[in-house]
C-alpha cells in the first residue's frame, strides 16, 4: 500500500500532465466580441505505418455557447493540406440561435483534404457574443476499432467592440 504522501505526489504529478496551456488559461471566456475567424485542424487520413493510412470522416461542429445572443456564420470553408480552398460549405450566412449548433460533414471517401486539412470559419454578432466552440470530430467509421479523435479550433482573428 502506498503512503499518503506518495499518493499525493503522484496525484500532483498527474495533474501537471493535464494542465491547460497558459494561453488558454489567460483567455477571457466571458468577453463578448463582434466576430472572429477560427481555424480548425481536420484530417481526412492518418498514417499508422510509413505506407499505410486510415481514411477518416471529419465532422465540423460549431456550438453557439452564448445563452443570450444569436451569432451568424458568415463563411465556412474547407482547405486541403496545401492551404488550397477545396470548397465553401455555406451557400448563405446561417444564424445560430442561443445554444444552437451546426454541423458539416466531410465523408470518409473524400480524401482531397489530406493529412493537414482544415476548416476556416468566420462568424459575427450585431450586439456581441461569446466565442463559439468549433471542433472537428474525425472517425474511421469502419465499424471496427479505428482512430477517432477531436481537434479544437483556434481563434486567429477577433473583432472587438471599439
Amino acid at each position: 500500500m502506498l503512503k499518503r504522501s506518495t499518493c499525493l505526489g503522484l496525484l500532483a504529478g498527474s495533474l501537471l500532465l493535464f494542465q491547460t496551456p497558459m494561453d488558454v488559461q489567460s483567455q477571457d471566456f466571458t468577453e463578448k466580441v463582434l466576430g472572429e475567424t477560427i481555424y480548425v485542424p481536420a484530417y481526412s487520413r492518418v498514417f499508422s505505418h510509413p505506407n499505410r493510412s486510415d481514411l477518416l470522416a471529419a465532422t465540423l461542429a460549431i456550438h453557439n455557447v452564448d445563452p443570450e445572443a444569436t451569432i451568424t456564420l458568415q463563411q465556412v470553408d474547407y482547405h486541403n493540406e496545401d492551404g488550397t480552398l477545396l470548397r465553401t460549405l455555406l451557400d448563405a450566412p446561417v444564424d445560430l440561435a442561443p445554444l444552437q449548433s451546426k454541423t458539416v460533414l466531410i465523408p470518409i471517401n473524400d480524401t482531397s483534404g489530406g493529412v493537414g486539412a482544415n476548416f476556416l470559419l468566420v462568424w459575427s454578432s450585431d450586439s456581441g457574443a461569446l466565442s463559439p466552440i468549433a471542433e472537428a470530430i474525425m472517425t474511421s467509421g469502419s465499424g471496427g476499432p479505428g482512430p477517432s479523435f477531436t481537434s479544437r479550433g483556434r481563434v486567429i482573428k477577433r473583432q472587438t467592440a471599439e
